[in-house]
């Protein structure tokens, strides 16, 4: 049986850092859940890139006249929030369907409601939180 080689993120060959993950849902999800799976890793997707789209309207916003500390928190938060949420939602759903993990599932929904808590606040667009 061949060894599972990381592929997860995807890194120039160039790069001395090595993926951390091993992730194939043809593989390892189970036929019902894999369309599920996808999309839950569409929606992190989308996540991460509404994360950049906020660091570039910090930019327009902070060359507008506007302070530079919300371009500084929005690119705090894509720095940590699009790992972190991958490891601590993505990484646990995956897990939780690979497997059948009760574990996996509850560490799932937890951190998924509280990332959700987080992102209504930041949709109240509090200034001066990073959020244009």
């Amino acid at each position: 049986m061949a060894e599972k080689v990381n592929n997860f993120p995807p890194l120039p060959k160039f790069l001395k850092i090595k993926p951390c993950f091993y992730q194939n849902i043809d593989e390892e999800i189970p036929a019902p859940h894999k369309q599920l799976v996808r999309k839950v890793y569409t929606l992190w997707l989308m996540y991460s890139a509404t994360l950049c789209v906020n660091v570039i309207s910090c930019i327009a916003w902070w060359a507008g006249g506007g302070s530079p500390t919300n371009f500084g928190f929005s690119l705090l938060w894509v720095i940590l929030f699009s790992p972190c949420s991958y490891t601590c939602w993505f990484r646990p759903l995956y897990k939780a369907f690979r497997a059948d993990s009760s574990f996996n599932f509850m560490a799932f929904f937890f951190i998924f409601f509280l990332q959700c808590v987080l992102a209504l606040i930041q949709t109240i667009g509090i200034s001066g939180w990073g959020t244009w």
